[in-house]
């Protein structure tokens, strides 16, 4: 056998152990299942932001921080979306091999931050959302996942 096929070979058998971990590695699934409503104050309120996060792996998975981006339908705009809150969960989630786990994300928000949606919202009893964000991976492998939603909240509930 010539060198360069001895290299090849060597090469080969050096790579299958990695080509194996990343072959047993599959991807969680994270979705945002809706937003629901907490409680609603005199200045503000809280909703949580549902998601769920489902583990295919063997092996348990563990997070270091979910992030979200909450915006509202402008009332006038169609296309138009009001930043309302943003924030980061940086509690350790632990999702364990095979399980689906449901995470809520604390959103606080203030009624003077929502503007022009304030109206629509004492008007009708719903606004129209988008949620994105990412959740973030510690164990085992380091990586972002991101997940995204819209729909529409009703003071009893979401759709």
């Amino acid at each position: 056998m010539n060198v360069r096929a001895r290299a090849a070979v060597a090469a080969l058998v050096l790579m299958l152990p990695v080509a194996a971990c990343s072959m047993a590695y599959r991807q969680p699934e994270v979705r945002l299942e809706g937003i629901r409503v907490g409680s609603i104050g005199l200045r503000g309120g809280m909703l949580y932001a549902q998601v769920f996060v489902a583990n295919p792996n063997d092996f348990d998975l563990e997070t270091s921080a979910l992030t979200s981006d909450l915006q509202l339908a402008h009332p006038s705009n169609e296309q138009a979306w009001i930043s309302f809150a943003q924030g980061t969960m940086t509690e350790p989630i632990k999702v364990s091999g095979n399980r689906t786990t449901m995470i809520e994300i604390p959103i606080a928000f203030r009624y003077q931050d929502l503007g022009g949606a304030m109206r629509t919202i004492l008007d009708t009893g719903t606004f129209n959302y988008r949620v994105s964000g990412d959740v973030q991976l510690k164990e085992p492998i380091s990586r972002s996942i991101p997940y995204r939603k819209t729909g529409v909240v009703t003071m009893s509930g979401n759709r």
